[in-house]
């Protein structure tokens, strides 16, 4: 199935990469590989992740286990799941989202990006997916690849990120229903404090501080733990940044949205 979105995206891959003057001067003919991750990387700066995307499936029509192109496509599907209004909208990217770093994960199992994006992949399409045993299984793969990813390279702040998310959501979960949970579909993962959450989320801040996101989860942290005035100060801070990618400026009207209720 991988292999079949592949060919399918890669046939609206523009064949032609020479944008003169926007990319790092490494000539195609030299390193063509190598190019066209460059042009890759600088559409993620600034913010064109659509343009990344075709440019990394480009390569993956080549090369289809290239380890920066999997983990990378995976992550902006996930990207674009998080900016759709409704489960049914998000399902199909988080699930490209999960086989994508599947495939990653099968081929490249010793590198941190692997498990960050199958963890990220996996807290995704939990997040508003109705109970079941497939949502239970998620939420455990969340945990064990997200601490997997920190592991493999502890100064990676986006999986420092997700394990505090990770640990804001399972801790709380009221009683009810872990224990509906545990009867009916499987039992939630143990261990996730309200402490770690803050520790953990505020570590990636302190790696990361311009990226709205962990500070907005923060903040929801903050919110869901009966902690709302903590939360008022970390809001009206990401009033102030400025954002870069759609998802920026996604994450931008939330936090506007939470400020707003607090006053």
């Amino acid at each position: 199935m991988f292999r079949t979105i592949i060919i399918i995206l890669s046939f609206f891959w523009i064949s032609d990469f020479s944008f003169a003057g926007d990319v790092t001067p490494i000539t195609a003919e030299t390193d063509p590989i190598r190019y066209l991750l460059n042009n890759a990387n600088q559409y993620i700066k600034n913010g064109e992740d659509e343009k990344a995307l075709n440019v990394y499936m480009g390569i993956l029509s080549k090369e289809p286990e290239n380890y920066e192109a999997l983990w990378n496509s995976s992550l902006i599907y996930s990207k674009k799941g998080r900016m759709q209004a409704d489960f049914s909208s998000m399902e199909p990217y988080f699930r490209t989202a999960l086989e994508i770093a599947g495939f990653c994960l099968e081929k490249h199992p010793d590198k941190s990006r692997s498990h960050y994006v199958f963890a990220l992949a996996s807290a995704g399409l939990a997040d508003e997916m109705p109970n079941s045993t497939e949502r239970i299984q998620l939420i455990w793969n969340m945990k064990e690849h997200s601490y997997r990813a920190a592991r493999l390279d502890p100064d990676y702040a986006p999986a420092w990120h997700l394990k505090g998310v990770w640990h804001s959501k399972i801790a709380n979960i009221s009683r009810a229903e872990r224990f509906a949970a545990r009867f009916v579909y499987g039992a939630l993962p143990e261990g996730a404090s309200n402490s770690k959450a803050e520790e953990y989320l505020k570590r990636a801040i302190t790696m990361s501080p311009d990226t709205i996101l962990f500070q907005l989860d923060l903040a929801q942290h903050y919110q869901e733990s009966g902690q709302s005035k903590k939360a008022y100060p970390v809001l009206q801070s990401i009033l102030t940044m400025e954002p870069v990618s759609q998802n920026d400026y996604f994450d931008l009207d939330e936090a506007r949205e939470r400020y707003e209720t607090l006053n």
